[in-house]
């Protein structure tokens, strides 16, 4: 992305990351927590959905490439955690929307990048869903 797309991009993420009108679909991309308790949901609503670009892996190559998806999550980390160092542990790229029979434009916009980040010497790990035009996922707990 170059340096003057930037600003826009990070706008556009964080206008994409308020809360949704009161009965909107919700994708859930990510949970913390376990079956009883979720802490924590990192979620996206039916009109986000509809601004993702389109993929189809038997087809072509991600709009978004993993160093993309990496510098995006690693740009949110380092804003939200300012004194601590991050290395790359893990990244996957998923359909978010799978088993939750959505029709098949939205099926083919459902993916994100769950990009894993280690940090402090705790060995904590912070896990950021980037999506495919390059915006992050906030929780419920997170404000842009």
């Amino acid at each position: 992305m170059s340096a003057r797309c930037a600003p826009a991009a990070l706008l556009l993420s964080a206008l994409l990351s308020f809360p949704v009108m009161a009965g909107e679909r919700q994708w859930t991309v990510l949970s913390s927590g376990d079956a009883d308790d979720t802490h924590e949901r990192w979620q996206v609503s039916a009109t986000r959905l509809h601004t993702l670009p389109a993929f189809d892996p038997a087809r072509a190559e991600p709009p978004l490439s993993v160093h993309q998806a990496t510098a995006a999550a690693l740009a949110h980390a380092r804003q939200r955690y300012l004194s601590d160092d991050f290395v790359v542990s893990e990244v996957s790229l998923q359909r978010f929307t799978a088993g939750a029979a959505p029709p098949a434009e939205d099926a083919a916009r459902g993916w994100v990048y769950l990009v894993s980040l280690d940090y402090n010497a705790k060995g904590w790990t912070q896990m950021v869903p980037v999506l495919l035009d390059g915006s992050i996922v906030l929780s419920d707990n997170e404000k842009p």
